[in-house]
């Protein structure tokens, strides 16, 4: 029996298991000197999740790429303010 990736509840038998790209892992580098980040590289993978986790996934999702379009849509309003006096 599978569990969930996200919060760990078995999963019940079905005939198609939900799958969403969630974080699996993170390698930061830093400078021991100033004790700041270098780098830092998170790591992806595609994994079984609940039906519950998998809507707040696809909610977050969608949060996300709506403010993407309003920041887009902010810089076109600035921009035409800008050009026109």
């Amino acid at each position: 029996m599978a569990n969930c990736y996200i919060c760990g509840r078995p999963l019940n038998v079905s005939r198609y298991r939900l799958r969403r790209r969630v974080k699996t892992g993170e390698w930061v580098r830093r400078d021991y000197r100033s004790g700041k980040p270098n780098s830092v590289q998170n790591r992806y993978g595609s994994r079984i999740v609940c039906q519950g986790c998998a809507k707040w996934i696809d909610a977050r999702d969608a949060r996300s790429a709506r403010w993407q379009w309003i920041q887009i849509g902010l810089v076109v309003g600035l921009l035409m303010i800008l050009l026109l006096h």
